[in-house]
């Protein structure tokens, strides 16, 4: 399927004092977890999901990398076949999600340069 990233040119737009190259790094990671939740297929060719990255949009990189590096991490979490959104979760939630099956993709924001 076709991806929409809802909020996502609010999330370009919002740089601040950011580097456009940070934002698309983790833009592209979102794809790339969105990929993941729904791999490419002939079948779903016309079919499109929705990607909220409205908890984000206003955050700067540094916050985003910040929270992956203490004890909590950016997942992209699928609600539905059509619809997955960016949520902050604690271990805690993290190991609650896999024990009831949710699908899920954790961001791995390692590929964010300090300084780009």
């Amino acid at each position: 399927p076709a991806f929409l990233v809802y909020y996502g040119p609010a999330f370009l737009q919002n740089l601040g004092n950011d580097s456009p190259g940070k934002r698309l790094v983790i833009l592209a990671e979102i794809y790339r977890c969105a990929r993941a939740l729904w791999p490419a297929s002939v079948a779903k060719a016309g079919a499109s999901v929705t990607i909220r990255v409205d908890v984000i949009k206003t955050l700067s990189s540094a916050a985003i990398v910040e929270a992956s590096l203490g004890h909590d991490c950016w997942m992209l979490v699928k609600h539905n076949e059509t619809e997955a959104f960016v949520e902050r979760s604690s271990k805690k939630k993290l190991n609650k999600m896999i024990a009831s099956g949710q699908q899920f993709q954790v961001l791995d924001l390692s590929r964010v340069p300090a300084v780009l």
